[in-house]
């Protein structure tokens, strides 16, 4: 599975799990982007990748693919990429009944925890292997206020598969050649 492949599909599950967990709407945007300019002023999520981690060795395998006389060999390579998804939300204690950016982070927490998400990124051939928990340091923003910027990471597994067709030999031809 590619980057962009596995991309897209957290974030049409998290997407989908937003009206259920009471914050639909809320953007959900790949961090450090070159033509980002200044802090959103809505609440966002925000993702990027940080690792990648092969597991064991490749797998493996030759397939005689009859109907096309060729050999189909395939490589396959567990991985863990691990993800950090933060999220950023103008606190006010005027404005008790809006989410904190901590509030937002556990409940995509709970959607990626979800049965409907577990499912969905099953189906695609993702696993979610573990969440780890919500850090929330402070930073001082532009307006000098003190904001929350809490983070976490997210350790999902998929697999590597290249497979490429090798020609076989139909017919071998023994000749004796006198010199």
């Amino acid at each position: 599975m590619l980057d962009n492949q596995l991309i897209a599909s957290v974030i049409e599950a998290i997407l989908k799990g937003e009206l259920i967990a009471g914050i639909q709407g809320t953007p959900l945007a790949q961090a450090f982007q070159p033509t980002e300019q200044g802090v959103n002023s809505e609440p966002t999520i925000f993702f990027y990748k940080v690792a990648d981690k092969r597991l064991g060795s490749p797998g493996r395998s030759d397939v005689y693919d009859e109907a096309n006389q060729r050999m189909v060999h395939t490589e396959l390579q567990q991985y863990e990429t691990t993800f950090q998804m933060s999220a950023l939300a103008l606190q006010s204690p005027q404005t008790e009944q809006n989410y904190t950016a901590s509030d937002i982070l556990n409940l995509v927490a709970y959607i990626l925890q979800s049965e409907a998400t577990i499912d969905f990124l099953q189906s695609k051939g993702i696993g979610i292997e573990k969440i780890n928990d919500v850090r929330n340091p402070y930073f001082k923003d532009d307006a000098d206020r003190y904001e929350a910027n809490p983070s976490m990471d997210i350790v999902f597994t998929h697999k590597q598969i290249i497979s490429n067709a090798i020609p076989v030999i139909i017919e071998e031809v023994l000749q004796i050649i006198t010199v």
